[in-house]
């Protein structure tokens, strides 16, 4: 695993990195020695000397130049650790084969030479403007070390990269190195790439593939890795007694157990030890080295990482095409991978897959991504192949158009033809609606409606933007329209009178949301009869398809003229969005409105059309007052982190924002304990991410168990929840652990596999089959691989195995929806009574269900004392309790901070572990889910287009008015029920 790390002192540096190589003296020279181009141009080639390597690590270069001034401390370096995993140590060190030592070197070296033309910069005054500049030149001195501190075997190379680089006008400056720090998983993905070829070429054989492409050596036992690892058992046994996980936590843990490095004596006497450890533990290293060396010596020309041999195989690279055919049941037409791939090598085959499932993976997610994204995520694949194979493949696709170069300030990101298409499509359809749906009401009876209705009737005087919003819906003579509001904005008090009068003019209203929790409410608030947009999109599937004539006429007679109002519209990916606008003007729609906030958290899939289509023109209402928030302070920081101004916000929220270095969960756990029961009913708890509301449901859960507030019974069962992969990731074996639930959606008539729920009994990295085993306890071998590369529904989902205890008493929510008892997915409810025959729940709406044992409900909920940012999106409480952590760091973005402070009406405490800390990082991260055509610069056209027809349409409406006195003559007797 590679570690980054910025060096503390030069003086101290030079001490240690010199101090504890892996060579004898009388190899001494290779012991360090200087790498990049910086180096040579400074003149600093071959052997590391310790006091010159001190004096650039100050800032003293060798051409008498200085770096940094006198008045401000020069930070040394940065130290990159590249660390071989424990296996393949054991065969170098202990078994003695040095070949592997040296496949290592070289391929840190090739990473390093990557990193010097990619990652390096500086920064430089142009125009009289400070600017980020690529310089493609480091200074580095490599080190070689081969123990940990507990003297194991631990083989690793310090890159130390010294704080200088020549910028573009020739002159010396700091090394700007935050490329470093944030690609330093891809660094490691790349030299274990190498590395693995190299190994490979040797007859070694791959076993465990982990994380960030790190493997293990076939042949060498976990328990003898373990053995040889006290030091990494020290580290994990601190981060366990720790509240939180993660890198950074690790890092912490192995700075509070690391002891001093003791020198080393006698270095043949400590290899002598190790060997008799070996030998005690009756691992013999050298029997893998000479198998190694026979596989080698046969030349079997094996096709790496696929089980079997092709003997007498010139060309490998055909091998290998056919073995991914058969392994990864490749299709005809796929546009990432050719039709022939006999002419390329091996490592280029597997570069062709590797590059399409990383396209595949981050295409699911995001419609733009990075092409170091591509490339990080592409080694992470565990495929045989290397960077350089990946790069050039990503090049070709470029070349070919299936990737499109973004432009401007995303001259570094990359999109498909098909994202592209699908967003072009997007737009197509809100221009096809433009003008096609008539509307319903004029817009000054509308206006004037509107008011005397939601006065009259809910006793509330409509504000100019809700008007505005009530008008577009009735008046507009566009079929697809949007409401742009922000939180708190009063999107249903505008929406009950708009329903009222759609109902007395004839007009049919449906309500779309992404959750079940969010289709309720709508319901609950609005009257409005509602459904989530899956079940939407199911129910008219066929007309997506090309439904026969006679459906379709059918369906439009259903519909026709029908209002749908899609909520929390920024939740709506690309794909699901495409079908919505679709299907408004072929079921001849009424009206199809996108209502929502694009700065709220944006959908699960790629995409953010909400964002695109007003931006691209589609008529839209705004509301942009809040009048959720009744406390000043709380209302200023809402307002301040609708703006992106996380300073202010934090700023308002004053002594409510409460620092906790270690355990902020417990802590919040521990405020709304201490509240009242009837102040904790109006209290929601909200946590940053899944790992945080974990830790706050149970330390609830633990005190009010231990106050006597739950039943004292309980009951154990095994909850499933949900593993977070995308389709691609289920087309690979190590994506399945024992012990894991793999259900079944679509019926896998090629696999022999029913829909419904199997084990994962074992996995076969080499040959790619899972065996899975189903209730009755019968096997069947499964191929990843065979799944469809690309789909729009999930054939199987994947679920972890968590044990929870419940009692009487617990707030619980369901993880998935029973439709026949009404217990849908993010719901919530309580667990009424338990006993020996059932558990008693009662829903949110009130009723009352007993779930015998092996009820499969029982398996698919979970404890609901806090929601995440996702889950309280659209959700409204009187007061709040939340928990952010800085080191969570795609969390802390400004999409999830907002969602979190504008949930509350009257008061929000907000528990963080360092708030500087939390603000930097939501500042730079804000969340915003990207879009393909904002990426190669195609959606300022349309912009621009689209803003001369907004101009236009604001001409044509009725200008906001202050609201009217109400006339009564206007309401009808049985409009207001009287």
């Amino acid at each position: 695993m590679l570690s980054v790390a910025n060096v503390r002192t030069a003086g101290g540096a030079a001490n240690y990195f010199a101090a504890d190589n892996y060579y004898t003296r009388a190899d001494a020279e290779r012991s360090g020695e200087w790498l990049g181009k910086g180096a040579e141009k400074l003149g600093l080639v071959g052997k590391v000397d310790a006091k010159q390597f001190e004096a650039v690590l100050k800032g003293l270069l060798p051409d008498g130049s200085r770096v940094g001034s006198d008045n401000r401390a020069h930070r040394a370096g940065t130290d990159l650790t590249f660390s071989m995993p424990k296996s393949w140590s054991i065969l170098a060190l202990v078994g003695g084969d040095k070949r592997i030592l040296d496949a290592y070197a070289a391929a840190v070296k090739e990473t390093l030479v990557w990193a010097e033309k990619n990652l390096a910069e500086t920064r430089m005054e142009v125009k009289g403007k400070e600017r980020v500049l690529a310089t493609g030149n480091l200074v580095i001195g490599l080190f070689q070390h081969d123990t940990n501190r507990n003297q194991e075997p631990n083989a690793h190379f310090h890159a130390v990269v010294a704080n200088v680089t020549q910028g573009p006008d020739g002159k010396w400056r700091a090394l700007r190195n935050d490329k470093l720090w944030e690609h330093n998983t891809l660094l490691n993905a790349m030299t274990m790439a190498r590395f693995r070829l190299s190994v490979e070429k040797l007859g070694y054989e791959v076993g465990e593939v982990g994380k960030y492409g790190n493997f293990e050596a076939v042949g060498v036992p976990k328990s003898i890795r373990e053995a040889f690892s006290t030091r990494r058992a020290e580290i994990l046994e601190a981060v366990a007694q720790m509240d939180h996980r993660g890198p950074r936590v690790t890092d912490m843990a192995t700075l509070m157990t690391r002891a001093d490095k003791a020198k080393i004596e006698d270095r043949s006497a400590l290899t002598q030890q190790w060997q008799e450890t070996a030998s005690r533990l009756g691992f013999d290293p050298k029997a893998v080295i000479a198998r190694a060396n026979g596989r080698a010596a046969n030349d079997l020309g094996n096709v790496p990482g696929f089980v079997g041999t092709v003997r007498g195989l010139v060309d490998q690279g055909r091998a290998l095409a056919s073995a991914f055919a058969e392994r990864l049941g490749l299709r005809q037409g796929d546009p990432l991978v050719p039709r022939t791939l006999g002419n390329r090598s091996a490592e280029q085959v597997a570069a062709v897959h590797a590059a399409a499932s990383a396209i595949r993976h981050l295409g699911e997610r995001e419609a733009a991504f990075s092409r170091t994204e591509i490339y990080r995520t592409a080694l992470g694949f565990g495929l045989p192949t290397s960077m350089a194979a990946i790069e050039q493949r990503v090049d070709q696709l470029l070349r070919q158009g299936h990737l499109v170069k973004g432009k401007g300030a995303d001259r570094d990101m990359v999109t498909t033809r098909d994202a592209i298409g699908l967003e072009q499509r997007i737009i197509a359809a809100v221009e096809n609606g433009r003008g096609a749906a008539p509307a319903i009401l004029p817009a000054q009876v509308a206006g004037d409606r509107l008011q005397a209705l939601s006065q009259l009737k809910y006793g509330m005087t409509l504000n100019p933007g809700q008007e505005a919003a009530g008008q577009l819906l009735l008046a507009s003579n566009n079929r697809i329209v949007a409401i742009q509001g922000v939180a708190g904005a009063g999107k249903s008090t505008v929406l009950k009178p708009v329903a009222d009068i759609l109902a007395e003019q004839g007009r049919a209203v449906l309500g779309l949301a992404v959750q079940n929790t969010l289709v309720q409410m709508l319901e609950r608030d609005t009257g409005i009869p509602s459904m989530t947009v899956s079940r939407f999109l199911r129910q008219h599937s066929e007309l997506l398809e090309g439904a026969n004539p006679a459906k379709l006429a059918e369906a439009r007679m259903a519909l026709h003229g029908t209002v749908v109002l899609l909520d929390e519209a920024s939740m709506v990916g690309n794909a699901d969005k495409e079908k919505l606008v679709r299907l408004a003007n072929v079921l001849e729609l009424g009206r199809f409105a996108s209502i929502g906030d694009k700065k709220q958290l944006g959908a699960v899939d790629a995409g953010k059309p909400f964002d695109v289509m007003q931006q691209a023109g589609a008529e839209t209402a705004i509301m942009n007052v809040n009048i959720r928030a009744r406390d000043k302070a709380l209302r200023d920081a809402q307002f301040a982190a609708q703006g992106g101004h996380i300073e202010a916000a934090l700023r308002h929220l004053g002594p409510q924002v409460i620092e906790v270095a270690s355990g902020a969960a417990v802590a919040a756990a521990a405020d709304w304990l201490a509240r009242s029961p009837a102040e904790r009913e109006n209290t929601s708890i909200y946590a940053s991410g899944r790992e945080l509301r974990s830790q706050v449901n149970e330390a609830v859960q633990t005190g009010l168990k231990a106050n006597g507030e739950l039943g004292p019974s309980s009951l154990r069962v095994s909850t499933l929840s949900r593993v977070n992969v995308t389709r691609e990731e289920l087309r690979y074996t190590r994506t399945y652990t024992f012990g894991m639930i793999v259900s079944v959606e679509r019926r896998q008539r090629g696999q022999g596999l029913h829909t419904g729920q199997y084990r994962v009994a074992e996995t076969d990295l080499a040959r790619g089959r899972v065996t899975l085993e189903n209730e009755r306890g019968r096997r069947f071998e499964f191929r990843p691989g065979q799944l469809r590369p690309q789909g729009e529904m999930d054939p199987l989902r994947l679920f972890d195995v968590k044990p929870l205890e419940l009692y009487a008493g617990d707030r619980i929510r369901w993880t998935e929806t029973d439709h026949k008892r009404g217990l849908l997915n993010a719901d919530q409810a309580r667990i009424v009574a338990i006993d020996a025959k059932q558990v008693t729940v009662k829903t949110s709406l009130g009723a009352e269900h007993q779930l015998q044992p092996g009820d499969p409900m029982l398996q698919r909920l979970d404890l609901a004392y806090a929601l995440n940012a996702h889950m309280a999106q659209g959700l409204t409480s009187d007061r709040g309790i939340a928990v952010m952590d800085s080191r969570e760091r795609n969390l802390s973005n400004q999409q999830t901070f907002l969602v979190t402070v504008t949930r509350l009406r009257d008061g929000l405490t907000l528990y963080v572990d360092n708030a500087a800390k939390l603000e930097a990082a939501v500042e730079r991260n804000p969340g915003m889910k990207r879009s393909a055509l904002e990426t190669v610069g195609l959606l300022r056209d349309a912009a621009a287009t689209g803003q001369e027809k907004g101009r236009s349409e604001s001409r044509e409406a009725m200008p906001v008015r202050e609201p009217p006195e109400l006339d009564r003559s206007l309401i009808k007797p049985f409009e207001i029920g009287l």
